[in-house]
């Protein structure tokens, strides 16, 4: 029988659906599968009108149905691109019940974790996605980081933050790498001592079970990271299994770092983490990130290096439970006993229980369940096949799930305010710091979904810990979380305050668990209005605190980008950009930033600016570092000359404030105001408006009339070697109201002025009236030496210097701006004698009225 080749021949591929909702559709066809949830088809319908956007955020609350609409999506992009295309999950736990749900649908996905990576082959083809940790995408010798990734899928986008900085953070502990431990003590010892700070050091290093962080000041780290650096090296730093991972990020940038010494470790961690270097993280892959309600853009921001792009958010109720929540700091006959409450709670049912730190743990700890094994998933597991017992689960605001009966009694014990060493240091050192606010909100909600996980899912939540109720009863905290998360936290602290007793609690928590119809009432009819608040356009609903807030992370990533490149200046400018008012609105994270571009100046090599900036820091908090035994100089920006020059004059007005920022020109623009709103301002604060511009421009300037006491001289007067302007300021007049006799004769009192007040002087001078063209009254009669100045042009004047200041300290360095600034002043024609040259030869008209 002869063979028949032709059935070898290639057969063309029909294409791939790329609908996500048609995928579902023919898997639903299959698998007889429920159809979509309204917020899933929704959220899938939108992205597939916007799937050519590059970065996507899909937010959804928890528990409203994220995982189904990742999944779809993921599959949607290996079907267009027939690349490679990865779906992040925060844990292996994670992983495996993503995977569990994937083939329910039933929909085929690879794995990869412990090394392992199953279907493989399929995975390569680009068949399917595959499903892993961000642990294994972010560590630095992930297999995955050079190949070419088409896709990612980002699920719980709103707590990745802190994982995504574990893998560019070192965590040296003292029994692993006991020498480099020593090594920095002895290193920085000395530097307590001198600070008047060596009994804290001391407590710190010898009490193994103390809890405070000490950062070492990168002026001290910038000494010793070298020999550090060796002893961490010679320690095995490159090859030990806890930090390997990280040295491949930090290895060459050690000093770049922040360092953080406690009792029993040291943590050496970016500003923020260069994300922006990870080839995966640039635009050319596509992104989607599925968030929880929570998320904050700020730390969006800080934590991916972007915008969070397109936003989807459909209108539903999903992953909205029904729960009471349990406030003990509104009530102290109850807060007296709920702890030994819980405990015999856990006797009859379970208990989930999230301290915000394994110090916080150890009273639960104790009354634990017994578990067969110390791996935590293994616990998980147990856990929900139990009836009763207490899980305690320290920091995991996240990773876990347990829907329905699996658990329905949880206790967030602690304000989830710090992870690691650089977060726990900001907030237990320098003040609520407004950067965390966002992410300690998406905690605490993060906290109530474990055990709740869907619509009609239900539990009890209690809040405990004095830190988590200063946090939640304040105003602006509590707007942070999502509508019906606060009206349930409303109607908790109604039910709590109301109670007498524990004995009346657990009728409440037995009216709760088996769902009375008294109960869900109260509860829908409560909660109901704050169901579906908002959903609208986020750029409409922002305020002025949530923009400047979004310009400070900008700002922060800038900051990296060009410090992680060692470009320092241009670092450092990133900053300052902001620092004035940052100081006003969040005084931690701003000295926090004026450390750091101290530190930028002092790589610079500017070490008088750099310590102007690391003492404004210290004198915010003393734990940022004080530098010992240094005098500060008063003016620091730039070298001046010994001579009175302009640019020098001008100079150190400028510094007069301190350094020289982008605060400086933002006050510029305050004081100068009042020429562009001469309406609606007083006369003085145009007279004083003046006299800014004079110094912004390098003359003496002064008010001679107010000053005098008595009435004497001009309202302002511009004084240098060379020139001299007198300046009477009318700039309130209409453009009809002739100039009068009085107004004349005041303008030649100011020419017998000048002559007795400076009569040995030689100098050019102008009398200028700040005013509308107008004519004199009849029985006026001006001089030619009179010369009006339109209002217009002291704008043009103004807009002029601001523009040439600004633009020579952006293009200059330190050094140079001096020399810029002169060359500047010269090519722009405002030179003192240019600035005579400029005042019109426009005299006061003199009236033709006989």
């Amino acid at each position: 029988m002869p063979i028949d080749f032709n059935k070898f021949k290639k057969k063309d591929a029909l294409p791939k659906e790329v609908d996500p909702i048609k995928i579902y559709d023919g898997l639903a066809r299959s698998g007889g599968l429920n159809d979509l949830w309204r917020g899933q088809y929704l959220a899938l319908e939108e992205w597939q009108d916007n799937r050519d956007e590059k970065e996507v955020t899909i937010s959804l609350n928890t528990g409203g149905g994220k995982t189904v609409i990742g999944l779809l999506q993921g599959q949607s992009i290996v079907n267009e691109t027939l690349g490679k295309v990865f779906y992040l999950c925060g844990s292996i736990q994670l992983i495996k019940q993503t995977e569990e749900f994937a083939s329910s649908m039933p929909l085929k996905v690879a794995t990869y974790y412990n090394r392992n990576l199953e279907r493989e082959a399929e995975f390569n083809k680009g068949e399917v996605l595959c499903l892993t940790t961000y642990q294994a995408m972010f560590n630095g010798l992930s297999r995955f980081a050079r190949e070419p990734i088409l896709g990612l899928i980002f699920d719980d986008a709103h707590v990745a933050s802190h994982i995504i900085r574990d893998h560019f953070t070192l965590r040296i502990t003292d029994v692993e790498f006991a020498n480099s431990y020593s090594t920095l003590v002895n290193s920085v010892k000395s530097y307590y001592d001198q600070i008047h700070s060596g009994q804290l050091f001391d407590q710190v290093v010898n009490q193994k079970n103390d809890p405070a962080i000490l950062f070492i000041p990168t002026f001290i780290w910038e000494e010793i990271n070298v020999k550090v650096t060796d002893v961490l090296l010679s320690e095995g730093v490159a090859e030990n299994k806890s930090t390997k991972y990280a040295w491949e990020h930090l290895r060459d940038n050690l000093d770049l770092c922040a360092v953080f010494l406690t009792s029993r470790s040291i943590e050496i961690t970016p500003f923020l983490a260069p994300v922006h270097l990870l080839k995966f993280m640039q635009h050319s892959t596509k992104k989607i990130f599925l968030s929880a309600t929570v998320q904050d853009e700020p730390d969006f921001i800080r934590s991916f290096g972007f915008r969070s792009g397109k936003k989807i958010e459909p209108k539903t109720r999903a992953g909205e439970s029904e729960r009471l929540i349990v406030t003990p700091y509104v009530k102290k006959e109850i807060s007296e006993y709920l702890f030994q409450h819980i405990i015999q709670l856990s006797k009859s049912r379970k208990i989930l229980i999230i301290p915000n730190s394994e110090r916080r743990a150890r009273r639960w700890r104790e009354h634990e369940s017994r578990f067969s094994s110390k791996d935590f998933s293994e616990k998980v597991n147990e856990f929900k096949s139990s009836s009763t017992g207490l899980l305690v689960a320290p920091a995991r605001f996240e990773g876990m799930d347990f829907p329905n009966d699996t658990c329905r009694s949880l206790v967030i014990d602690g304000l989830p305010s710090g992870t690691g060493l650089l977060e726990k240091f900001q907030w237990n050192s320098l003040g609520e710091v407004r950067a965390l606010q966002g992410t300690i909100a998406s905690r605490v909600v993060q906290s109530m979904g474990r055990i709740s996980r869907g619509n009609d899912d239900y539990g009890i939540v209690y809040l405990l810990g004095n830190d988590l109720a200063d946090w939640i009863t304040r105003k602006l905290n509590r707007e942070r979380l999502p509508s019906y998360i606060r009206a349930q936290l409303e109607l908790g602290e109604r039910i709590t305050e109301e109670l007498t007793s524990i004995e009346e609690l657990q009728q409440f928590e037995q009216a709760v668990l088996e769902r009375e119809d008294g109960w869900s009432d109260l509860h829908q009819e409560e909660i109901k209005n704050a169901l579906i608040e908002k959903i609208s356009d986020e750029s409409e609903s922002k305020s002025k605190e949530e923009k400047f807030d979004i310009e400070v992370a900008i700002s922060e990533r800038s900051f990296i980008r060009h410090f992680w490149n060692r470009e320092y200046a241009k670092a450092a400018k990133a900053l300052e950009t902001n620092l004035d008012k940052l100081f006003e609105e969040d005084k931690g994270l701003a000295a926090w930033h004026s450390h750091w571009i101290g530190y930028s100046y002092l790589k610079y090599g500017n070490q008088d600016i750099a310590y102007k900036y690391f003492n404004r820091s210290a004198k915010s908090f003393k734990a940022l570092g004080l530098i010992p035994d240094h005098n500060e100089k008063q003016v620091v920006s730039t070298i001046i000359p010994d001579e009175e020059t302009q640019a020098g004059r001008i100079i150190k007005f400028l510094s007069t404030r301190g350094e020289i920022n982008y605060g400086t020109f933002s006050q510029l623009d305050d004081r100068l105001a009042p020429f562009f709103n001469a309406a609606r301002v007083s006369s003085n604060s145009y007279e004083e408006a003046l006299r800014w511009l004079g110094l912004y421009l390098g003359f003496q300037s002064s008010r001679p009339d107010s000053e005098s006491g008595i009435g004497r001289g001009p309202d302002v007067f511009w004084l240098s070697p060379e020139v001299a302007i007198m300046i009477e300021s009318k700039e309130e007049k209409s453009g009809k109201t002739p100039y009068s006799k009085k107004e004349v004769g005041q303008s030649f009192n100011h020419l017998e002025w000048i002559n007795e007040e400076f009569l040995d002087h030689k100098f050019s001078w102008e009398l200028v009236i700040v005013g509308p063209d107008i004519e004199a009254a009849p029985a006026a009669s001006p001089s030619e030496e009179m010369k009006i100045l339109l209002p217009e042009e002291v704008i043009s004047l103004a807009n002029r210097i601001r523009q040439l200041l600004f633009d020579t300290w952006k293009k200059s360095t330190p050094s140079t701006f001096y020399s810029e600034l002169e060359k500047n002043l010269a090519e722009g024609e405002l030179k003192h004698m240019d600035i005579l040259n400029l005042i019109p030869q426009r005299p006061i008209r003199k009236s033709n009225m006989k």
